[in-house]
């Protein structure tokens, strides 16, 4: 990779949220500092006025290129990410989160990626997984976040209409680069932190760029901020499966395969492609598709938690802010696609 002039200013910008971490901080730092791209600038964020570990690790480092901000009160995840999803004074920008990492080459490797594509607002790698022990210590599981055939790693674009994108999103926060324009605004509203990528993504202007290499490390650790009530949790899965439905323009063959790749999800996803069916009519071909132990298991959890099976029934009224906006911008990624036909709909990575 060329080098830039000393004085043209680093290239990347890089959020590092944390809360209460001490543990896993020093991780993620290590692997920004280790990167083999060095023109970068990092804010780090601390988001607990209480937590006095972060502030004494960047002053031990004394690297002018961490800038420590220390947050007033304690905002919450959602809040905080907000804060990153605007444009910025370098050319990209990136996120750490305090409980990943990333391969000394990924910034270099990603840089490169969006530079091969420089029509592209988002790319993102594979991620190795890590799983956390309740000693402390960490385990490689030696899998992957995407398991298909490595043997191209080259980057690859990567359409609106992909299987993962009906109820969740096919990148991640801590792996991903994306490209800083004026104008541009990222920030969601108050759902469930789980569902931050979903909603991002759809406000993001397709093709992504996707390269098959794990550059990154995903974290499985004891305890998340991507705990979510269950009613809201499952109308916001509604909401995002109904507004994704309503403009895909699919025939019952893709119904059936959508039907099917969420059937067997471990648990199964039926329960929320049903309630889409009842909530737009282009769903409504999935109740057919139903069997009599997809209605059965819908009807016991409608027993079990029916106030759950309310809101994912009134999604249109009780969240029409999630509603209204996810429905445009499914919309506007489906014209997206519109040179690859109104069905396209492709296999998960």
């Amino acid at each position: 990779m060329s080098a830039r002039p000393p004085d043209s200013g680093p290239r990347v910008r890089v959020f590092l949220p944390t809360y209460r971490r001490p543990n896993l901080l020093p991780r993620a730092i290590n692997s920004l500092r280790a990167q083999t791209v060095t023109d970068w600038i990092c804010e780090l964020h601390n988001d607990d006025p209480a937590d006095p570990f972060p502030a004494e690790f960047v002053r031990h480092l004394n690297d002018p290129r961490i800038h420590f901000i220390q947050h007033e009160r304690n905002l919450g995840p959602v809040p905080t990410f907000n804060l990153f999803y605007q444009p910025v004074a370098e050319p990209f920008f990136s996120i750490l989160e305090d409980d990943n990492g990333w391969e000394p080459s990924f910034l270099e490797k990603m840089l490169e990626a969006m530079t091969a594509f420089p029509s592209t607002t988002l790319a993102w790698c594979n991620q190795h997984v890590w799983q956390e022990s309740t000693d402390g210590s960490w385990q490689d599981t030696h899998s992957l976040v995407n398991h298909e055939d490595h043997s191209d790693t080259a980057p690859r674009l990567i359409h609106w209409g992909n299987l993962r994108q009906v109820m969740g999103a096919v990148h991640a926060n801590g792996a991903m680069l994306m490209r800083s324009r004026s104008g541009q605004n990222y920030q969601t509203p108050g759902i469930p932190f789980a569902g931050v990528e979903s909603y991002r993504e759809r406000m993001v202007p397709h093709p992504l760029v996707y390269l098959p290499q794990p550059l990154a490390f995903f974290s499985r650790t004891l305890q998340t901020a991507r705990t979510h009530a269950a009613s809201e949790w499952g109308a916001f899965q509604t909401t995002l499966a109904a507004t994704f439905l309503r403009h895909g323009a699919y025939k019952e063959t893709q119904l059936g395969e959508i039907w099917t790749y969420f059937k067997h999800q471990q648990p199964p996803m039926t329960n929320e492609l049903i309630a889409a069916g009842l909530v737009v009519r282009e769903a409504r071909l999935l109740l057919r598709l139903a069997g009599f132990g997809d209605w059965f298991r819908f009807f016991i959890n409608a027993g079990r938690h029916p106030l759950s099976t309310i809101h994912k029934l009134r999604v249109r009224t009780e969240h029409s802010d999630w509603w209204n906006q996810l429905d445009q911008l499914a919309a506007a990624r489906f014209a997206e696609t519109v040179s690859n036909t109104p069905a396209h709909l492709s296999s998960p990575l």
